[in-house]
């Protein structure tokens, strides 16, 4: 189970490092479809949720502390929507353990990767020339949508960045390279918090989380090297529908 772990790692990571964005996405397709051709055994998305977001912790954190360094990260969103965000994380990992069954978080998991694929449509156009004014409902709806969003998070494993990032550059008008920061944070702060709660509710893997990581660590430098060399926006299509396709059989084989 080692080998399939970094197997598994490793060719998620080529395509996030290939991408940029949708790897938590493509690691739990990968979690859900590989292990039963190499064990015929299938893991619950509880299993695969505690896998995934322990990757995201790792990647999170490294990401983070480069954009920190380089001062590229809006604290006062941090603030408002990440911190919401660690506390959604904890409520959506006791809500999937608690009363959440396998066949709705593969649901919820579906339609948020069909989101993602979507989202991996849009073009980001920055709206930086317009400043975004915080009011007292901007400041409740921002807690309110990191509660939410970590929530989603925490439930299936994911740390959306795919969802913070068109969110700061959209709504708050915030530069791409200080958005990607900011989500970078935001995503490291609704991980820790589901990896908190992982732990303090169940036993996790940690031998098979970290042959996860390090095959994953190696395939995001292998990915980031052939993304020199192949077009961005035709890979990013092409993911796009590829991970639409796959969610549209996920609900079809769940039925």
């Amino acid at each position: 189970m080692l080998i399939t772990m970094f197997i598994i790692g490793l060719i998620s990571g080529v395509i996030t490092g290939l991408l940029s964005v949708g790897g938590g996405i493509i690691l739990i397709f990968s979690l859900i479809l590989i292990p039963p051709l190499f064990t015929q055994k299938n893991l619950s998305m509880l299993d695969i949720a505690s896998f995934s977001i322990m990757q995201a912790f790792f990647s999170t954190l490294s990401g983070s502390l480069f954009y920190i360094r380089e001062k590229l990260i809006d604290t006062g969103i941090v603030l408002y929507l990440g911190v919401p965000s660690f506390f959604g994380g904890i409520i959506g990992v006791i809500v999937a353990h608690q009363s959440t069954t396998d066949f709705w978080l593969r649901i919820i998991f579906a339609l948020m990767a069909v989101s993602a694929a979507i989202v991996m449509q849009i073009p980001y156009v920055t709206n930086e020339d317009k400043p975004y004014t915080f009011s007292l409902k901007s400041y409740v709806l921002s807690v309110m949508g990191g509660l939410m969003i970590g929530g989603l998070g925490g439930l299936i494993g994911l740390a959306a960045g795919f969802i913070f990032v068109p969110v700061l550059i959209f709504f708050y008008h915030v530069p791409i390279k200080k958005a990607i920061g900011t989500s970078l944070v935001t995503c490291l702060l609704l991980a820790t918090g589901s990896l908190l709660a992982k732990i303090s509710i169940t036993t996790v893997s940690f031998d098979l989380g970290f042959a996860l990581i390090i095959g994953g660590v190696i395939g995001a430098q292998i990915g980031g090297r052939l993304n020199k060399q192949l077009s961005s926006i035709v890979l990013k299509r092409i993911t796009a529908y590829s991970i639409l396709l796959v969610s549209v059989k996920l609900i079809y084989d769940l039925f």
